[in-house]
């Protein structure tokens, strides 16, 4: 697993946009979710909406889920022997003034449910992805939506996971 920031986008002080390269591959027997935070500090939290961006990857379309709310980050599940590199995704970094570095907090788990649904229940289709694919982030549409009932934030319980921490040093 790796990530690697390869450029930033204009933002408004003391807010952030890092382009990060992300590469992960799933070497368990069973599939399991990529959390990828949304925002940098990782923060706890619920979860109102999905946006699913969809992108090629050669001749298939792949899809990632964009969660909003407090506790917004992306998730795609791999299955086992998958790997995935998303190329500038974004993630917003709330910087301090002293801050020289941070961490890009990467989590893979066994399941996760979003208000007690399954998480995979939100996507338009399967969300798990075979072999290898590379997506070009900047090149992602916004395809689908699912809302939380009410629109009120939902409760994500994430079960089996580990957590990666990888300290990105910004330019």
């Amino acid at each position: 697993m790796t990530a690697t920031i390869v450029g930033v986008k204009p933002a408004k002080s003391p807010l952030e946009r890092l382009l990060v390269d992300v590469q992960i591959r799933n070497d368990e027997k069973a599939p399991r979710w990529v959390l990828l935070p949304r925002y940098l500090p990782t923060r706890p939290g619920g979860i109102d909406k999905l946006e699913q961006l969809t992108a090629k990857s050669g001749a298939t379309n792949v899809s990632l889920g964009r969660f909003l709310g407090t506790g917004g980050r992306y998730a795609r599940l791999l299955a086992p022997g998958a790997s995935i590199t998303l190329r500038k995704l974004e993630a917003g970094w709330w910087r301090p003034e002293s801050a020289k570095d941070v961490a890009f907090d990467v989590a893979l788990a066994n399941n996760v449910a979003l208000g007690g649904e399954p998480m995979a229940s939100w996507f338009d289709r399967d969300p798990t992805i075979q072999g290898t694919v590379e997506v070009e982030m900047e090149n992602a549409k916004h395809t689908a939506s699912h809302r939380a009932p009410q629109g009120k934030e939902v409760v994500v319980a994430i079960t089996g996971a580990t957590m990666t921490s990888i300290k990105l040093s910004p330019p």
